[in-house]
């Protein structure tokens, strides 16, 4: 991986995700996505396909959710290769899978590049905790949609009866950080939840486990 990086934790598997300040302009940038049932072997398979036809991987997601595989990379190829010829290649590596894999790409052009990565002063976790219940997650993200907070990167789990998100988010445009809270604790009254927010870096020295 040779494009400058910011790495951070994940904020609950611990897998880490990159959020990249640089890129190599002088050479094609791609979305790829992978989706299947899960298999040993799938992140090994694609990245070999990438890798032969000179594919830099600068930024790579992947979970395992109920079963299903999911992938999510950005990689840069050299300019002679189009979305057309890396689909070919990666439907090779389908036809030779155990698992059917959905696969896409799409070519990322120069202007909708990120201008400026995201400043870690600015994110934050956002920890939201209730009863499990039908619109769970869709009055927290609405909450942070109205509130202009950026959410970076999301994880939910349910502990007996209890539903449980936590959210990396940007809070860029969402005002000061003391106004956010406000609204914070006033969403939580309006909807019966727990919500909390923690600087990052705060949230990461309270959980990380020395081993």
């Amino acid at each position: 991986m040779r494009a400058q990086e910011f790495v951070v934790n994940n904020v609950v598997g611990g897998a880490e995700t990159c959020i990249i300040p640089g890129y190599m302009t002088n050479q094609n940038q791609f979305v790829i996505s992978v989706m299947s049932r899960d298999r040993v072997g799938i992140v090994r398979d694609v990245a070999t396909a990438i890798s032969q036809l000179s594919g830099d991987i600068a930024d790579l997601s992947q979970t395992v959710l109920r079963g299903y595989f999911t992938m999510i990379l950005f990689a840069s190829f050299p300019t002679t290769l189009n979305a057309d010829r890396i689909k070919q290649k990666l439907a090779d590596v389908n036809l030779h899978s155990p698992t059917p894999l959905e696969i896409s790409v799409r070519q990322v052009l120069s202007n909708n590049l990120p201008s400026e990565p995201v400043d870690s002063a600015n994110t934050y976790v956002l920890t939201a905790s209730g009863p499990d219940r039908i619109g769970f997650v869709a009055d927290v993200s609405a909450f942070c949609a109205e509130q202009g907070i950026n959410i970076l990167d999301l994880s939910t789990m349910v502990d007996g009866q209890t539903y449980i998100m936590v959210l990396l988010v940007d809070l860029t445009g969402s005002g000061p950080v003391d106004e956010v809270r406000r609204r914070i604790k006033t969403f939580g009254h309006e909807t019966g939840l727990s919500v909390t927010l923690q600087h990052h870096d705060i949230f990461k020295a309270t959980n990380e486990i020395n081993m």
